[in-house]
């Protein structure tokens, strides 16, 4: 029996159409997701790799031991063609700055960072004072926590302005050695690399591509980032640095005395002058070297890792009428590192004064005197212990000084200029952005590596 045929509205096609159009695009968008998903997770783990690589080369450039500074080191990390790097070291003052690149096909990873030495367990010690065949002399609440080597003649308590030492043990929790007619010496080619800015600018070479202070300074801030090459700011006058923001690898050199408000912000830079003075109240992070003196005013705080530095220029022409001074007023803290290098003549001995309540979170050498009148939470190195009172001067005395090694974070990381380990470590991450109330803050706290 014949049947006749079924027809379908016309709708019916335009519908079938519709479901076609629909799957087609979703086919198509999942089609799109899985290879969207597919070239993020690709990238993710190329990035994974790069970062991995990245702290492989930061861990290179911290354990090598090179004295040529400037070379470029590529690299292929793990000998299979993919894992490729760059490494760059470049002195900084009396640090090392290292720069790290990790690249694969068009991605490209850095970091830029500051490198100090981690002490080595025989630099880890309370008080090293030179052995000239004089004890040392200790009364009121003065106090050495750690290890001391002292001269063969010992230490002894003694009644200085009507203060008797206020203690029974002489060494807190640590030992008496005997120490050496001279202080451990000094890093000579970081004393001279740091010298060359103090000597007469017309002997530098430096001066050939410097900038004049007062034209770069026509703003309110400078920065130089520490992948470019250093700015040198040249001032033929005194320099007065007063409400400007001056941060990264910027070298600052006068001719002249250097005045530095409490307003100005200074962040890693380096500072070089004859006289150095820190206005009352300044907060900064920096390396500051000086040739005659250097003082630091009231409740200045200087973040880690700041090195305070007297250093001496071994030349004819320069005739010091003076004793070289380094000061820390009251109620200052400097986290990091304060030195002199002063091997003049026994009448010229330079010195470093650290007032009352003034604190040093981590080493003071004293290659000349020192008077201790407040608090190393660290180390201390010196020739010879000095102490002015209005009745009289002593020497190799200390009244109410505390050097506390216990006080030094065990994760302190130095200066080369002073510490001998093969061992880097990384101070400070640079080139990052912060803004001026987060750098201030940063100070305030300076947590100590």
């Amino acid at each position: 029996m014949f049947k006749p045929p079924i027809y379908l509205k016309s709708g019916a096609l335009l519908l079938a159409l519709l479901l076609a159009v629909i799957i087609g695009v979703l086919t198509g968008g999942l089609l799109l997701l899985l290879q969207y998903h597919r070239q993020y997770a690709a990238q993710a783990f190329r990035h994974e790799r790069l970062q991995r690589n990245l702290h492989s080369a930061t861990g290179l450039l911290l354990t090598q031991e090179t004295t040529i500074y400037g070379d470029t080191t590529a690299m292929d990390l793990f000998g299979d063609g993919r894992d490729s790097a760059i490494l760059i070291r470049r002195p900084w003052g009396a640090f090392d700055v290292g720069i790290t690149y990790t690249y694969e096909q068009r991605d490209t990873l850095s970091s830029t960072f500051l490198i100090g030495r981690v002490l080595t367990d025989s630099e880890r010690y309370a008080l090293y004072l030179a052995d000239e065949n004089r004890p040392l002399s200790i009364s009121g609440e003065t106090r050495i926590q750690g290890d001391a080597f002292l001269p063969e003649a010992g230490i002894r308590k003694s009644y200085i302005e009507n203060q008797a030492y206020a203690y029974d043990e002489v060494i807190h929790g640590g030992t008496m050695r005997h120490s050496g007619a001279n202080l451990p010496a000094l890093n000579s080619a970081i004393i001279e690399r740091l010298a060359k800015y103090l000597q007469p600018a017309s002997e530098a070479e430096w001066v050939i591509s410097a900038r004049d202070w007062f034209v770069a300074t026509a703003g309110d801030s400078l920065h130089q980032p520490f992948h470019d090459r250093p700015l040198v700011l040249h001032g033929l006058d005194s320099i007065t640095v007063s409400g400007l923001s001056i941060t990264g690898q910027i070298i600052i050199v006068a001719d002249r005395a250097v005045t530095v408000a409490a307003d100005a912000l200074l962040d890693n830079i380096l500072l070089f002058a004859p006289a150095i003075r820190f206005a009352d109240g300044f907060k900064g992070r920096l390396q500051a070297f000086a040739r005659d003196s250097l003082v630091v005013g009231r409740e200045c705080t200087f973040g880690f890792p700041s090195i305070l530095g007297l250093v001496n220029i071994p030349k004819d022409s320069i005739v010091y009428a003076f004793q070289p001074l380094v000061r820390i007023d009251s109620a200052s803290v400097v986290n990091g590192l304060v030195f002199s290098h002063f091997p003049g003549s026994e009448q010229l001995l330079a010195n470093v004064m650290i007032g009352k309540s003034a604190i040093v979170n981590g080493q003071v050498y004293a290659g000349g005197l020192l008077e201790l009148k407040g608090t190393v939470n660290g180390i201390t190195l010196c020739r010879r212990f000095t102490l002015q009172t209005p009745s009289s001067l002593y020497e190799n005395f200390v009244l109410n000084g505390v050097m506390d090694l216990t006080g030094l974070s065990p994760h302190y990381a130095g200066s080369p200029l002073l510490n001998a380990g093969r061992l880097g470590k990384v101070l400070n991450w640079l080139d990052k952005k912060n803004d001026e109330q987060s750098i201030r803050t940063s100070y305030a706290s300076s947590p100590l590596p």
